[in-house]
């Protein structure tokens, strides 16, 4: 500890706290932004448990998002690949610490869920990002992307199993945001198609709650009300979509539809599981479910008419798969 304060001492005194204090708004490229580089790294070295470390790492990934959303303001994109390339390492670094500290018999409840909000978050950011820098760098902002959605969903699984609920209503809220993507994008094919992508990987994530669920000691009709609800709302807004958008879109929203279905299909099987009966069932409207079955062109559903693991071209962000 004496050793800290003292690197923390010359540290400052070397550079002058004015100039560390002016350095905490410089953007990569700025002169000053080794400087706050430096600040960084030495709070990461302060003493603390994992769970603290985990903190500080997040915050440093949180600083990046927000250099990242700077540069493409001020149109400096040549500077974003050097946040890109900080934020993987901050982010990786938080979730090398989540593990630990789990391993360690840590508490990680609120760590994991404040980097599932976090990462959601993040996408939001970056999306615009993406939109808004040339051709020439959006392979490192879509680089940045994978990274938050791996941090997402490590986040959320190792969330689940310490609050079902929390992690459910977390993912189902994000997917109802990359809903609104696709709405917003129904002009830029691209877009459109990676946020139907990330919307089908959320929903595939809603099975392995049910599985959490029926694993651990929850309140599963919680859980499965919840789903059903959420996949109401899903479910109708695809229809929409599914009119709206270009019609070589149309595939994907057909295989966004059905995972968001198999997600309530599975939860309502672990219901039965655990003793309820068809009158506790939770039901998705009637009106759209014949919607969401005529689009998909089922005769007696609900009815896998689409194989599991995605579209072909689609890559989970977790697993690779």
């Amino acid at each position: 500890m004496a050793r800290i304060v003292l690197v923390i001492v010359l540290a400052l005194s070397a550079v002058g706290e004015g100039i560390v204090y002016a350095a905490q708004d410089s953007l990569p490229g700025d002169a000053l932004y080794p400087v706050k580089l430096g600040t960084e790294q030495i709070i990461m070295m302060l003493p603390g448990d994992d769970v603290v470390r985990a903190e500080r790492a997040l915050s440093s990934a949180e600083q990046r998002v927000e250099e990242m959303e700077a540069l493409a303001e001020n149109g400096r994109p040549q500077d974003l690949g050097l946040a890109v390339e900080k934020y993987d390492y901050a982010l990786n670094m938080t979730l090398v610490r989540i593990e630990q500290a789990g391993n360690s018999g840590l508490a990680t409840k609120n760590i994991t869920a404040l980097v599932a909000e976090s990462t959601a978050h993040h996408l939001y950011v970056l999306d615009t990002v993406y939109d808004k820098v040339p051709p020439q760098v959006k392979e490192a902002i879509a680089h940045a992307r994978n990274v938050s959605e791996t941090g997402y969903f490590y986040a959320l699984a190792a969330l689940a199993k310490n609050d079902t609920i929390i992690a459910a209503e977390m993912n189902l809220a994000a997917m109802l945001g990359r809903l609104n993507r696709v709405r917003a994008k129904l002009q830029d094919p691209e877009a459109l198609q990676i946020a139907l992508q990330q919307f089908y990987y959320m929903a595939g994530f809603v099975q392995e709650i049910s599985q959490i669920a029926e694993e651990t000691d929850v309140d599963v009709a919680e859980v499965a009300e919840l789903v059903t609800n959420a996949t109401s709302r899903h479910l109708e807004v695809l229809a929409e979509l599914y009119e709206e958008v270009p019609e070589e879109a149309k595939e994907a929203v057909k295989w966004a539809m059905e995972e968001s279905f198999r997600g309530y299909e599975d939860i309502t099987k672990v219901l039965i599981r655990s003793g309820a009966g068809e009158s506790e069932l939770p039901a998705i409207p009637e009106s759209i479910r014949q919607r969401m079955e005529d689009i998909l062109g089922w005769t007696d559903a609900p009815k896998a008419g689409m194989p599991t693991g995605g579209p072909p071209g689609w890559s989970c962000p977790s697993c690779g798969h």
